[in-house]
């Protein structure tokens, strides 16, 4: 396992296509009448994982290319969106460095779910410059809930996890996931300066084995970071999350920060 996405999240696609969450199709309805995404659009959905995102711009556009590292993740986003009959999705295998090379000039938009954190930010808004059309705009979707905000199942199960890896265990992502410098000021200081900020709250009910599951989809928790006490752990967190919640629903609650970038 490496530090780069395509090594990180190599040992959990099938966990990441199962139980990884989507967005509010409410909220991306806002989305798209922000940017005036409509079905003559071109998207570009860059870190696309398994579609979560990829599914619901494809409904609302002409056509998504999707760009993963991973094969896997493409196909199993590829038979995601072939369930659901679409078939206006183009999945593209690279990563952010090879943009230019992967998306032909002149899409109206660019999305980053959950992924921005994972490229050379600067230099991707710089090729994203060179490849998007005319008024396009490029969107940032990441977490933004307060360890506070956080129900007690999620701490529980963090207490554990640090049992099983250390209280250090992601400081091989840090570097990714906690850079110094906020997305927000890279982006002020490239080509698509002019910035909005928005909001979207939401929550989900879960059984204890999604969420479970859930757990093996963050990069600094994959099964191949676990390595042979995979089950055991899974087996520990089911135990923990029962002892709160015996009758085995739960919520997870949502709140993320979305950037929406253009040219001055």
């Amino acid at each position: 396992m490496t530090g780069t996405p395509e090594g990180l999240f190599a040992s959990a696609v099938t966990q990441y296509a199962r139980y990884r969450p989507g967005y509010p199709a409410r909220e991306v309805d806002r989305l798209a009448d922000l940017v005036g995404l409509d079905r003559s659009s071109t998207v570009v959905d860059i870190g696309c994982g398994t579609g979560q995102l990829t599914i619901l711009l494809a409904e609302r556009a002409d056509m998504v290319i999707a760009v993963d590292p991973l094969a896997e993740m493409l196909e199993a986003g590829r038979a995601r969106a072939l369930a659901q009959g679409l078939t206006n999705i183009s999945w593209r295998q690279g990563d952010s460095g090879a943009i230019e090379a992967l998306v032909p000039p002149g899409a109206d938009l660019a999305t980053f779910a959950a992924s921005f954190h994972w490229t050379d930010r600067a230099e991707v808004l710089r090729s994203l410059d060179r490849v998007l059309g005319p008024g396009a705009h490029v969107v940032t979707i990441n977490d933004d809930l307060d360890a506070a905000a956080e129900p007690d199942w999620v701490h529980a199960v963090n207490r554990l996890r640090d049992e099983f890896l250390g209280s250090d265990h992601t400081a091989g992502t840090d570097q990714w996931r906690n850079a110094p410098v906020s997305h927000r000021q890279i982006i002020e200081a490239s080509p698509f300066a002019e910035v909005q900020k928005l909001h979207w709250e939401w929550e989900r009910q879960l059984t204890v084995d999604e969420a479970v599951g859930l757990q093996f989809t963050y990069s600094y928790s994959t099964p191949a970071v676990f390595g042979p006490r995979a089950a055991e752990f899974a087996s520990q967190a089911r135990a923990a999350i029962l002892t709160l919640h015996p009758d085995g629903t739960i919520t997870e609650p949502f709140r993320v920060e979305v950037l929406v970038a253009s040219r001055p």
